[in-house]
């Protein structure tokens, strides 16, 4: 079993404060979960593998992106502290993923396999209610984000990432933030630029 150490207290605060989880509970779901590192460019899950578990970030940030029909990547989502890594297609219906998850940091995360929380869903309902309501929000977070891309400006994008990243050029290479918004390295550095000076 893992010591609470181990956990950061955004993860205790979730489960045993916004969900009510008893320490009990709590105790018996955390001896679930294996930490490890995921180094720097390696990869938690690829395209055509199967999703069989999930893993929490305790620290460091990564990627998620797929490939398109001309072998491009595109990024999706950035993965901090706090996230969920795996593909979630793959996880519920057992086919190979689209997704790729990589680290730009090295990543400390907690993994739980996807037996086990299945059964710590059955041992602790309100485990499985949190989840259900999860998985909505990612759901409508989704539609938002296409909804985003086809309604906003690169411009645009790039301002409610810095918004809601404020960090994100000190731990994300600018290709990649460019990758994310649609836009070219250069075109994105012409925009900071300008927007820099006009602030």
């Amino acid at each position: 079993m893992l010591p609470h150490e181990t956990f950061p207290q955004l993860f205790i605060d979730l489960f045993t404060g916004k969900m009510g989880m008893s320490d009990q509970e709590f105790d018996f779901f955390c001896k679930h979960f294996k930490a490890f590192t995921i180094k720097k460019k390696d990869f938690y899950v690829k395209e055509g593998s199967i999703t069989n578990s999930k893993a929490y970030v305790k620290k460091g940030c990564g990627r998620s992106f797929i490939m398109d029909k001309n072998g491009k990547e595109r990024i999706t989502n950035f993965l901090f502290e706090d996230w969920w890594l795996g593909d979630f297609e793959s996880y519920y219906t057992g086919n190979p993923g689209k997704t790729y998850h990589q680290a730009i940091e090295d990543m400390d995360v907690l993994e739980i396999s996807k037996t086990d929380f299945l059964k710590m869903e059955d041992e602790i309902p309100k485990l499985k209610m949190w989840y259900e309501l999860k998985i909505k929000k990612h759901s409508f977070a989704i539609i938002n984000q296409l909804y985003d891309v086809k309604t906003t400006t690169c411009e645009e994008r790039y301002l409610e990432l810095i918004k809601k990243h404020p960090q994100i050029f000190q731990r994300v290479p600018l290709q990649y933030i460019a990758s994310y918004i649609d836009m070219e390295p250069q075109s994105l550095s012409r925009m900071r630029k300008r927007l820099q000076e006009s602030a």
